[in-house]
């Protein structure tokens, strides 16, 4: 899996436009056959900053939707960044993600 993470920058005071907007941009890629998922979050420290990430099963996939479509599903939000969008991809490493307790075997570092 690729994971892809958008860091995005709403004009103060547009936030509740921005997520109008993004409602339509999360339709969009539910349309898209490659698309895997979408969840986003908000800035605690700023609420005009907000995470996307997009989940796609693989590079090729994302490269496609990204040289044919990109621009025209994330069209919506446009009006309110206050930045361009700053995108980056990472590859899944599923062997170090935590699902469950973990086994502590060092107890030395909690005190």
């Amino acid at each position: 899996m690729v994971l892809e993470r958008l860091e995005i920058d709403v004009l103060v005071g547009r936030e509740v436009e921005f997520e109008a907007a993004l409602c339509e941009v999360r339709q969009r890629a539910f349309m898209i056959k490659v698309f895997r998922g979408f969840t986003v979050a908000q800035g605690v420290e700023r609420a005009s900053s907000y995470l996307v990430l997009v989940l796609w099963e693989t590079l090729e996939e994302l490269t496609d939707f990204v040289n044919g479509r990109f621009a025209r599903c994330w069209a919506p939000v446009d009006p309110f960044l206050a930045a361009p969008l700053r995108v980056e991809h990472f590859s899944q490493r599923p062997s170090l993600n935590l699902q469950g307790p973990g086994v502590v075997t060092d107890l030395s570092w909690s005190s």
